[in-house]
């Protein structure tokens, strides 16, 4: 698998994440460096699901 392959399936995956596991993914973190890694991939994905729902004027 190519890196832009294995980047394309992790976005996937974070895009689909359950928020109800970010305690325990967090929680797993071997070190810092890693627990921040998923909160920024975690704060990206919020991000994108608050742009949607405010175009989508769901709020």
């Amino acid at each position: 698998m190519s890196k832009a392959e294995a980047l394309h399936e992790l976005y996937e995956i974070c895009k689909n994440i359950d928020f109800e596991e970010l305690d325990d993914i967090t929680a797993q973190a071997k070190d810092k460096d890693e627990k921040e890694f998923y909160r920024v991939a975690i704060d990206c994905i919020l991000q994108q699901r608050q742009k949607k729902i405010v175009a989508d004027k769901v709020f």
